[in-house]
């Protein structure tokens, strides 16, 4: 029997075994598969659980049995919710169950969504404009589960705005290379390239729908993008290659996941490399970026800080 879970995290899992429910880690044998939209949860499935996993924008194809879907509103957005629920819909698996995190009257509306025009198929992309000063306007293509799906986020544009005055006022700033990580649809990094011509580009995310988009935007713009799927930065073979690092990363966790950017940005830059980050208030990232980076430059822009270093 070919089961698929999608929605988990190693602790769903761990919390379901505890209180016995099905869906256990001992239940997750070799005919189980978890599907994942982040590569940090796939890691942590099959560290925790040893269970098999992919990390993958859309579901893996079937045939499927049986496919559980664990949402709700703290979870997940109700677009990328009705997104994921149209794939299974769609997949027609011999059996599906929603495992819902919320009240049952939403739970209802949700599937009744789909329920009441079996049919229709819904397109749930998002295209929107940006640009940075004297740049050309850039269309971007985003997706549930992209950050700022729908939107452009004025942290990142402010960040792609310093960045890019920044290398415009080098006088050989063609053959840099720069690594936007936590990159989402490639706001930042495609902005700065549409300025910077001859700019060599890696963009990174540990999420596989923003991988999507980037790569999408990027072939749409004709940028020659790497593009990497990663919740580490980049590979060990991109160390010290880069003259430049932005990053915008959450500031939840108590900054541990910044922690994971400047510590990537300290390794990815060649000495007198810029690392380049933005938060909303300073106070809170400055401290975590002097910890990789002893001289710290706020730069404000559009009601945003941005930080700027340079590595020794």
């Amino acid at each position: 029997m070919k089961i698929l879970l999608t929605g988990y995290t190693a602790s769903d899992l761990f919390e379901n075994a505890k209180h016995g429910k099905r869906h256990t880690a001992s239940w997750l044998t070799p005919d189980v598969t978890c599907h994942c939209l982040d590569i940090y949860q796939r890691h942590a499935i099959e560290k925790v659980h040893h269970a098999k996993a992919i990390c993958s924008a859309h579901l893996p194809e079937g045939p499927w049995d049986e496919i559980r879907f664990r949402t709700g509103p703290k979870l997940m957005s109700g677009e990328l919710s009705l997104d994921i629920l149209q794939e299974i819909h769609l997949m027609r698996p011999a059996r599906f169950v929603l495992d819902y995190v919320g009240r049952e009257r939403d739970k209802n509306d949700l599937l009744d969504k789909i329920r009441k025009d079996p049919d229709r198929v819904r397109d749930f992309s998002a295209r929107w404009k940006a640009s940075v000063p004297g740049g050309p306007e850039v269309e971007f293509t985003s997706f549930p589960g992209c950050f700022c799906h729908r939107r452009r986020d004025e942290g990142g544009l402010a960040l792609a705005e310093v960045v890019a005055r920044d290398l415009q006022a080098r006088e050989k700033a063609g053959g840099l290379r720069l690594l936007d990580m936590g990159c989402g649809c490639g706001l930042v990094g495609l902005l700065v390239a549409s300025q910077v011509k001859g700019i060599s580009l890696v963009m990174a995310d540990s999420h596989s729908r923003a991988v999507e988009a980037a790569t999408l935007n990027a072939k749409a713009q004709g940028v020659d993008a790497e593009i990497v799927l990663s919740d580490n930065g980049t590979p060990a073979r991109m160390d010290g290659t880069f003259d430049v690092f932005a990053g915008n990363p959450p500031y939840y966790s108590d900054y541990r996941i910044a922690d994971v950017f400047l510590e990537t940005a300290k390794r990815a830059l060649k000495p007198g490399g810029v690392c380049y980050t933005v938060c909303k208030n300073a106070a809170g990232l400055e401290p975590v970026q002097r910890r990789y980076f002893p001289d710290v430059e706020v730069v404000k822009r559009r009601g945003y800080a941005v930080l700027r270093s340079t590595r020794s």
